[in-house]
This record gives C-alpha cells, structure tokens and sequence, in this order.
C-alpha cells in the first residue's frame, strides 16, 4: 500500500484500522528520517491513549464544525459555487477513467483525492491536482488550526511534508532529463 493511500485512510472517518494504519505510515516515513514520520509518531501516541469513540468526535469537531480545516479541497480553492462543481464534475470524470472505486465523500473530500493519487498513472494530472490544488488547499487547512492542540493537524503537516518531498524528487529526477535532452539538441 502506497503512502498517498495509508494517507486516505488516516483522514478519513476513524474506524478500528486507523492504528494500523498510521504505523504502516511511520514504518515506511521512518526510512526517510524526517519531520513526516515524527508527526505521525506524535499522532500515533495520541490514537493509543484516546479512546475511538474520542477520536470519532476530535476528528468531527475538527474537519466537520471549523470550515477552515474542511476536508473539502473545492471549497478552500474556490467556495461554495459554480466554480467548485466544475472541479468536483472534473474529479469526477478522472475518477471515472481510472475505475476509482465511489465513496460516499464529495469528489473533492481530501481522502477521495489520495485515493485517486495512488491510482492514476497519469504524472501530468497528478502534478497539477498536486500543485494547483492539494498543496494550497493544505496550507489553507493548516491556518484553520491556529495553533498546536488538534492532534489531526500533525498529519496534514506530515501529508503536507510527504507531498512536498515527492515533488522535489519529481523535479530532481525530471531536471537531469532536460539537462541532457539541451545537451543533445543545443550542440
């Protein structure tokens, strides 16, 4: 299971897995000795003295009560609107090409999104969704906390973390590439 998948499932609606869940995730950060998998070390500790039941409503107050911390990544970047359907029916449509199994979230519900991440094969799309979306959507959220008491807002900073390191990788190994490609043509 890949990280952007292990992700989906930390934020969306806790369930008995979500434990699991987020050690599979530390477990494959710890390789990478970073600030993403201490957060989530963080988190984890909370998920084993917290009750689910407790959990259950930290996360309701947290993504469902505070409208800045939405998991709704339309809404951050456009509102409520016209423009946030047009998204959400884009959404859907890639989903629809890669067979992405349907949920009952919103198309634009940050587990959805993840989800379809993981799926697609296709980087184009997925750097766009990443850059023009996710990234700035997150960093809206990440405001909404206001401060360190939600235990939810250690992993945005950890998914936010992962997400940016995966697109100074992509970058790193796309460079190289056009290196040598104005190397062959510019003689």
């Amino acid at each position: 299971m890949g990280l952007y998948q292990l992700f989906s499932d930390i934020v969306d609606y806790p369930n008995f897995h979500l434990s699991a869940k987020v050690k599979e995730c530390i477990h494959i950060l710890s390789s990478r000795k970073d600030r993403a998998a201490t957060l989530l070390e963080e988190f984890q500790a909370f998920l084993e003295e917290t009750s689910l039941n407790r959990v259950q409503e930290i996360f309701t107050k947290t993504f469902d009560l505070q409208a800045e911390c939405s998991p709704y990544i339309g809404y951050h970047l456009f509102g409520e609107g016209s423009h946030r359907a047009m998204f959400m029916a884009g959404l859907k449509e890639s989903y629809r090409m890669v067979d992405l199994p349907l949920t009952n979230e919103l198309p634009d519900h940050l587990s959805v999104i993840l989800r379809f991440l993981e799926t697609s094969s296709d980087p184009e799309e997925k750097e766009e969704l990443i850059y023009l979306c996710l990234v700035p959507a997150l960093g809206k959220m990440l405001d909404g906390f206001g401060g360190e008491g939600d235990p939810y807002q250690r992993v945005l900073e950890s998914l936010l973390i992962v997400i940016q390191q995966d697109m100074e990788t992509k970058d790193e190994k796309v460079s190289p590439a056009l290196e040598l490609q104005e190397t062959h043509h510019g003689g």
